[in-house]
């Protein structure tokens, strides 16, 4: 709606003319939990996005992305699914150190060859959380925006990064310092591929896992209490339990960030574990996983909690223990004064002037701290680096 401005009592001079501008952009998609996706009998890939003026679902043509290493497991099955006439199997080595706007323009520059029709043809990301920040952040430039569907193929991908709505590259050493909001025309979850993934990369993506049950579920914590010396292998397995875990994690993830999809909200639970993480993670980006230095940050956090006693100490010790069980990190040698003075002084700039560092205080509970000190992040940095099970908090 446009709306003149009322004159009525001062009359304006003709250059100072304005209008206001009012508009709402829905949005909506669909994260779909189908195993085998790649199998012939399965359509749902190339029906996703098509219109009626679209050609037969068996001829459909698709720019697909995939992550190399994904490639090398499934090249015969993917190059079998996606036979229609003019499709196109770009292959692409997306990883943290090379999510930049080179991988972008490498994707664009695709977009542009095989000449995506802007609406009916969405382009499909098959890989990690990194193939699929990159390919979407390419689809919502190009054009202004071009549908596409996620296909994660890792477990961060599966709970975290493939369900939301942001897009990005890294910058420098900063990561996912340009981006945007860009939902998919959908994502589809096929745990299937779990099997191939290293058990390192399952542990990266229960961290996020593990995050969302320490805000927001207790009951999941206790699962993953219960389960932790054996998850990794029945995640690989897609065992019931598994799957009862990762359902769990991907209903409390989206019932948090659909209220708050475009982030007008600042004071976000799921932004646990991502105060210190950004800083530490792209100083090792060769070798330090997303969800491993997430782990470090939430112990961090849950230290800080614990001395302030805003969690009881029996509690942050749950949190810290479950974090060694599931064979994550808890602290790491970047962890120095001058890496987390960094770390606090970009989340003022990221969080528009305030903190908001999200800490637990119960086992399914968080808050938000504004005055958090490098002091108090140092003494929780000592007690983490202590041998496990030395030291007390409080």
């Amino acid at each position: 709606m446009v709306r003149s401005p009322d004159q009525s009592s001062t009359q304006r001079a003709e250059d100072s003319q304005y209008w206001e501008v009012s508009a709402r952009f829905d949005v909506a998609y669909k994260v779909i939990c189908a195993n085998g996706v790649l199998l012939s009998s399965n359509p749902l890939l190339l029906q996703l996005g098509s219109s009626e003026k679209n050609c037969r679902e068996d001829r459909a043509r698709r720019l697909v992305f995939v992550e190399s290493e994904v490639f090398r497991f499934y090249s015969e099955v993917i190059n079998r699914f996606f036979c229609g006439e003019g499709s196109r199997i770009v292959v692409l080595n997306a990883m943290e150190k090379t999510k930049n706007l080179r991988l972008v323009e490498r994707t664009v520059e695709q977009m542009i060859q095989f000449g995506i029709n802007r609406r009916s043809e969405p382009v499909i990301a098959i890989g990690g959380g990194c193939l699929m920040d990159a390919v979407g952040f390419a689809a919502s430039i190009y054009r202004r925006h071009v549908p596409y569907v996620r296909v994660p193929t890792t477990l961060l991908g599966i709970v975290d990064a493939g369900i939301g709505i942001k897009t990005g590259v890294n910058f420098g050493f900063h990561k996912n310092r340009i981006g945007s909001y860009c939902a998919p025309i959908a994502t589809v979850l096929d745990t299937t591929f779990l099997a191939t993934l290293p058990k390192r990369h399952i542990r990266n993506g229960l961290a996020e896992v593990l995050k969302m049950a320490i805000v927001s579920d207790a009951t999941l914590f206790e699962l993953l209490e219960s389960h932790a010396s054996d998850l990794v292998e029945a995640c690989a397995e897609s065992s019931p339990i598994s799957m009862r875990i990762i359902k769990l994690s991907i209903q409390r993830m989206l019932e948090k960030l659909e209220p708050n999809l475009w982030e007008h909200d600042l004071y976000r639970v799921v932004d646990f574990g991502h105060t210190f993480s950004p800083v530490i993670e792209m100083l090792k980006v060769d070798c330090l996983l997303h969800g491993e230095a997430v782990a470090i940050d939430m112990c961090i956090s849950t230290v800080i909690a614990a001395k302030r006693h805003l969690i009881c100490i029996a509690a942050a010790d749950r949190i810290i223990a479950l974090t060694n069980c599931m064979g994550l990190p808890m602290i790491n040698s970047d962890c120095t004064a001058a890496n987390m003075q960094t770390a606090l002084d970009d989340v003022i700039k990221h969080r528009d002037g305030l903190q908001r560092i999200p800490v637990p205080i119960a086992i399914g509970e968080a808050t938000f701290l504004n005055d958090v000190s490098l002091q108090e992040v140092m003494e929780a940095c000592e007690y983490l680096q202590r041998p496990f099970g030395e030291g007390a908090l409080g």
